[in-house]
C-alpha cells in the first residue's frame, strides 16, 4: 500500500469523523428541542447523504476482508450508523422514533470513537490533553486564589474557570488580572495554549507523513520472510531428493 493511499485513507477518516460529529449534534438537537420543519428536513437530507457515504465505506472495507462475517460481527454498529433517520418515519410513535435516533447516535459515536482512539494512540495527543486539563484545573484554582477579593470581575470559581479556558483556548484575556501573580498565571496559561496547539499541529503533520518509514520497515520484513521461505523451500526439495534416493 503506497504512502499516497495511506494519506487518502487518513483524510477520508478525518472528513468522515467531522461529518459524523455534525450529524450527531444535529440529530440530538432535533430529538430534544423544538425544531422547525425546514431544519428537520435539512438534517434529514444531510443524514441521508452521510448514510450513503458510510454505506459505501462499509462495502469497501468488507470487500477487502477475507473473513467477512468476523468483520460484520466486530463492526455491526456500523450497520445501524448508515441507517437514515428518514427510515424511522415508518414508526408512528414519537417516543419510539426518539429511541431509534438515540440508538443511531450511539452507533455513529462508536464509529467516531474508533477513529479518534486510533489517532490519539498513534500521536500521543491523549497525554497532551491530560496535561491541558491539569493546567486548566490548576490555573482556575490559582487564579481564583490570587484574584478573588481584589479583582471585581472574579466573584466565583466559574469566573476563574471561564478566564482560564478562554486564555488557553483562544488567547483572549477576558478578565484583566490585578495582581502580579495573576498576571504571571495568565501568561503561563497563554504559553500552555500556544504549546498545546503547536503540539497538536505537529502531531497531525507527523500522523500524515510517518507512514513511508513504517512501510519501508514493513517491506524489509516481508523481503526477509520471503528470503527465509525460499531457503526453506530449497531445503525441502533437497530433503525430498535424499528421501527418493534412499527408496
Amino acid at each position: 500500500m503506497s504512502s499516497e493511499h495511506n494519506n487518502l485513507i487518513k483524510y477520508k477518516e478525518l472528513i468522515l469523523n467531522v461529518l459524523i460529529i455534525v450529524d450527531i449534534l444535529a440529530i440530538i438537537y432535533i430529538s430534544f428541542y423544538h425544531a422547525s420543519a425546514k431544519l428537520i428536513s435539512s438534517v434529514t437530507n444531510f443524514d441521508l447523504l452521510l448514510c450513503v457515504i458510510l454505506f459505501a465505506d462499509f462495502i469497501y472495507n468488507i470487500s477487502r476482508k477475507e473473513d467477512k462475517w468476523s468483520f460484520i460481527k466486530k463492526n455491526w454498529t456500523d450497520i445501524i450508523a448508515f441507517m437514515p433517520i428518514y427510515a424511522f418515519r415508518i414508526f408512528r410513535f414519537a417516543r419510539f422514533i426518539r429511541i431509534l435516533r438515540l440508538l443511531k447516535v450511539f452507533a455513529l459515536f462508536r464509529r467516531y470513537l474508533r477513529g479518534l482512539f486510533n489517532f490519539l494512540l498513534e500521536t500521543h495527543v491523549d497525554q497532551a490533553i491530560g496535561i491541558l486539563l491539569f493546567a486548566i484545573l490548576c490555573g482556575t484554582l490559582l487564579f481564583y486564589n490570587t484574584e478573588w477579593g481584589i479583582n471585581p470581575f472574579v466573584k466565583s470559581l466559574a469566573d476563574s474557570l471561564w478566564h482560564t479556558i478562554t486564555t488557553i483556548m483562544a488567547g483572549d484575556v477576558v478578565i484583566t488580572p490585578q495582581t502580579f501573580y495573576g498576571k504571571l498565571i495568565t501568561s503561563f496559561l497563554m504559553f500552555v495554549g500556544i504549546t498545546f496547539f503547536g503540539f497538536l499541529t505537529a502531531s497531525l503533520a507527523s500522523w500524515f507523513v510517518k507512514n513511508p518509514e513504517e512501510e519501508r520497515e514493513l517491506h524489509d520484513t516481508i523481503a526477509l520472510i520471503e528470503e527465509r521461505l525460499d531457503e526453506l523451500q530449497r531445503e525441502i526439495r533437497e530433503l525430498k531428493k535424499i528421501i527418493e534416493k534412499k527408496k
